[in-house]
């Protein structure tokens, strides 16, 4: 167990003018935070967790000394009280909460994503669809409860809609086998219990989308990579990923940011490259994005 006892004074100050009772609002804010911690140790690989735990710690005690510096007039008394410095000293306290609690979002989801990414191919398949096969049974009761004039209050159509959706996001990736799955454990519910989804329905297409964009991200797989050079970086139409790239020598400014986000282009850490779907529409941003970067240079 990971102990936050080296702060308990500094936490018996951070409450010692905003609270009547700072020793047990210490103690209950370090045991709150040592948990806090513990639990997001509890999964984490042996090589994050020192470092995470330095900046914890860091951030955690910052909050604090900022803590520190906040006071209540109904703790001090009202006499000499000076609003202002005291509204001052507040936003400095938040500012450093906010920053702290950013900070562990961030972290934990950049954890998980490296966790994630380290694990076997087959391993990452065999969770995804234990994820979506747990998704689509949870549809297709629902649905069944309908037919079955249980659930009442829920829309049928809804349910397929949502089954169709998360099954149409493999099928778009060229995921046969996941399809295939899907559309067998569709089928089995029909025959088992009721009819969930009719064979009408264009989700039994989608074993053929999927079938067709695996065929063409193979072909596209042996395709030469085109590239442009714009300043202070390079633009890439990555076959192989199937994904539009831009690619930078260092952090572009904000602007630059704000029109990669705005024409759907996402930070992929693991390239190091803003990009997208390899579509006609990225096609079409990505001439739209180098006409804004070439205006901006002129």
């Amino acid at each position: 167990m990971e102990s936050l006892q080296e702060f308990k004074e500094l936490a018996y100050r951070a409450f010692y003018w905003t609270s009547f009772s700072p020793d047990k609002r210490g103690d209950q804010t370090i045991k709150e935070h040592e948990d806090q911690l513990n639990d997001d140790l509890q999964n984490m690989p042996e090589s994050e967790k020192q470092r995470y735990i330095e900046n914890y710690k860091k951030l955690f005690s910052s909050w604090l000394h900022a803590h520190s510096n906040c006071a209540s007039s109904a703790v001090t008394g009202g006499s000499g009280f000076n609003v202002r410095r005291a509204e001052k000293a507040n936003n400095r306290e938040h500012n450093k909460l906010v920053e702290f609690s950013e900070w562990r979002e961030k972290s934990l989801k950049a954890i998980s994503k490296r966790v994630q990414d380290s694990k076997p191919e087959s391993e990452k398949r065999s969770e995804n669809w234990i994820y979506l096969e747990k998704d689509i049974l949870h549809s297709a009761s629902v649905i069944h409860g309908i037919n079955k004039g249980i659930e009442r209050g829920s829309s049928k159509a809804l349910f397929v809609s949502s089954i169709y959706n998360k099954v149409e996001t493999y099928a778009k990736k060229g995921d046969t086998e996941i399809v295939q799955q899907a559309i067998n454990t569709i089928r089995k519910f029909n025959e088992t219990m009721s009819i969930v989804i009719t064979k009408r329905h264009k989700f039994f297409k989608l074993l053929e989308i999927a079938e067709s964009k695996k065929e063409r991200k193979e072909e596209n797989s042996e395709r030469e990579n085109s590239e442009i050079s714009i300043q202070g970086g390079k633009v890439i139409q990555n076959w192989k990923e199937d994904r539009i790239q831009f690619i930078f020598d260092a952090k572009p400014e904000r602007a630059i940011i704000d029109i990669l986000k705005k024409k759907a282009f996402k930070w992929s850490p693991t390239n190091s490259a803003w990009q997208r779907q390899n579509t006609n529409n990225a096609l079409q941003a990505t001439k739209e994005i180098l006409s804004y970067l070439k205006s901006k240079n002129n």
